[in-house]
């Protein structure tokens, strides 16, 4: 079954200093889209393999109220393992391509390899339609200052 997934999410930076012009980068939020078709195993499991494009933007500042925000952009490829029929616990992850770019001068904008890893649980009470929350840890290779964030929000899944 041709599953399509929509996410909206909280995004919360773990690894970034505070910079020498004061520039502190602080939460944000975020959006995903994943396509991918289902594909039911034995004994209720459900794997989907999936790719989408996920987008994150994260609010800076430095000490003199300058804005510098950064923009992480994402496609990725990955898997999602679930089971269950009605409440359904979820695990995935997803390897691709990201770029971050930030209004800040000293950071220029750089890409790499993107890599998430996830959970999530989803409530499928109506045929062909899931709801749920989720949780994840993404990452982008972008050095200087390789963005890595967490992430948590909302998502809906349709099957065709």
């Amino acid at each position: 079954m041709l599953e399509l997934g929509f996410d909206l999410e909280g995004a919360v930076p773990v690894n970034l200093p505070r910079f020498l012009d004061g520039n502190d980068v602080q939460g944000g939020g975020g959006i995903k889209v994943r396509v991918g078709e289902q594909i039911r195993l034995q004994g209720g499991l459900r794997f989907t393999p999936e790719g989408g494009y996920g987008y994150d933007h994260l609010f800076a500042s430095d000490d003199a109220g300058n804005a510098y925000s950064w923009d992480m952009h994402r496609f990725f490829g990955g898997a999602r393992l679930a089971f269950g029929r009605f409440l359904v616990p979820v695990i995935y992850a997803h390897l691709g391509y990201g770029w971050r770019r930030t209004g800040d001068p000293s950071v220029p904008e750089a890409g790499g390899l993107a890599f998430d890893v996830g959970g999530a649980l989803d409530l499928r009470v109506v045929p062909h339609f899931g709801i749920g929350l989720h949780f994840e840890y993404a990452t982008i290779d972008a050095e200087p200052y390789a963005p890595a964030w967490t992430a948590f929000g909302l998502h809906v899944d349709l099957l065709f």
